[in-house]
Formats: structure tokens, sequence, C-alpha cells
């Protein structure tokens, strides 16, 4: 009886072919988990003056609309901290630097069955640097569609319409994953075969991997 109900508990495998459908990644809560974000640190340090960053300066960053380190000395010296940019910023990815490194196994065994893969992410250009090259995510994907390059943010429908027309594919030969609720539902609205990431093993149950 508990081996027929895990069956019929357990998610369905995604029916898509390597050939014609690709793999899009979140990042942040998917392929890195740290024990606690940067902003959470900062917001503990000096709430009203982080969430104004985050919803001014770093968004317009992570739009492609500006450098982060354009508004980082102002910022700094807001928060009174002795740091220049480049010391900030180096704690801030350095603090971040906590790759899901069974998910990215399991990544790799989708791109030896002929998966390509790209991650679908929010973020401004110097942590996308620092995660294709230093946390080495550029190991496992083809490329990326951070919101700094797209224009747009997740979960607004430009965002995944612009990565669709990118892709110049079938929006349902999209496969995601992202931890975020609202991010999976803009996409499958946007017509992405998009999934709710949870734990390593139910992405392998659903993509079929091992």
């Amino acid at each position: 009886m508990t081996r027929l109900l895990r069956r019929v508990l357990a998610p369905p495998r995604l029916n898509a072919d390597p050939r014609t459908h690709v793999l899009l990644l979140d990042v942040d809560g998917v392929l890195v988990t740290p024990p606690e974000w940067f902003g959470v640190r900062l917001r503990r340090e000096s709430p009203t003056l982080t969430r104004q960053f985050f919803e001014t300066a770093f968004h317009s960053a992570s739009t492609g609309q500006s450098d982060l380190k354009e508004h980082l000395p102002d910022f700094i010296a807001a928060l009174g901290r002795d740091q220049t940019p480049d010391e900030f910023l180096h704690e801030w990815l350095d603090s971040e630097n906590h790759p899901n490194r069974a998910l990215l196994t399991a990544v790799r065994e989708l791109r030896a069955q002929g998966w390509h893969s790209y991650l679908a992410t929010n973020q401004e250009a110097h942590r996308t640097k620092h995660l294709l090259e230093v946390v080495g995510l550029g190991d496992v994907v083809d490329g990326h569609f951070a919101s700094c390059m797209v224009g747009h943010r997740k979960p607004s429908p430009e965002y995944y319409a612009e990565v669709t027309r990118r892709m110049g594919d079938d929006a349902a030969h999209l496969v995601f994953w992202d931890d975020n609720r609202d991010n999976v539902q803009a996409a499958r609205e946007a017509g992405w075969q998009a999934f709710r990431y949870t734990s390593v093993r139910h992405f392998r149950r659903v993509m079929a991997v091992g």
C-alpha cells in the first residue's frame, strides 16, 4: 500500500526530447544555495537603506540600465562601512559562492544526454560574471539569460517573451526550473513548461535523470 501511494504521489516525468527542448535554470535558491543571502545580512544592518537600494539602484543594474559599481560608493557610505566598492562587492559575491553541487551533477548528466542548458536569472552584470567564471556555472550551461542582458526581470511577461524570442523556439520547448512560485506561474502563462524547484530528488524525478 505504501509503495502504491508513493507511485501515485510521485511527480510525473517530463516528456521532452533534448534534441528539441532546452533547459532553463534559475540561480538563487536553485543552482546556488548559500546559508544566508547577503541582502539578508544587509537588512539586519540597515533595513530601510537596504530596501531602498534594492528597489532602486539594484533594480536599475539588474535590468542593464546602469553599472552596480556606480551606485556602491553612496550606499557604502550611507551604511557607515569603511570599504571600497570592490571590497564590498567581493564580500557580497564570496559570501554567496555556495553552488548546489548535487544539482549541478544532475545537470551534467542531462547534458551528457544531449540537453542544452541556460541560466534564466535576475542578476546584475558583475555577479553574472562571477557566477559563470568563479562559482563555475559556466561549466554546466551553454549561455545565460540574466535580466541585466535581457532588459527585464522575472516575473514580468516581457522577460519570458524576450527570452523566447532570443531562443527562436516554440515556448513549449523551454523547460524552466525556479524556486519562486510567481516566476514559475509567469513562465507557464508564457507557454513554457515550468516547474517549481524544491529538491534535487524532485528535479531528477521529473527530468528522468538516473
